[in-house]
């Protein structure tokens, strides 16, 4: 495992005039940081539960970063399932982002 590839140098971060106007847009590069068909695994923190109309509990989660702080991105209504989900400790996620480095 790794973290995933930064593009920033790569995407020609840019302004440019807005229809020939003296307002200015910023545009970048379109760069994939990954091909398509590569599998992410993205850190989220289980923040509540809501429940669902069988009775069973939709988690709320809030994405984090490999310190374990919030990135502003929620998310809600999720299953939670041995099968597609994992659970590791801040420790561990701090080990998984800096074995990519």
């Amino acid at each position: 495992m790794r973290p995933v590839r930064d593009i920033s140098d790569l995407e020609n971060f840019r302004t440019e005039p807005f229809l020939g106007s003296s307002l200015q847009v910023i545009k970048r590069d379109p760069i994939e940081p990954e091909p398509i068909g590569t599998i992410v695994l993205c850190a989220f923190r289980i923040t509540s539960y809501d429940q669902d109309c069988d009775g069973s509990l939709m988690a709320r989660l809030e994405r984090i970063d490999a310190e374990g702080e919030a990135t502003g991105r929620e998310i809600n209504s999720v299953g939670l399932y041995p099968d597609c989900a994992l659970v590791v400790t801040t420790e561990e996620l701090q080990v998984l982002f800096q074995s990519g480095e």
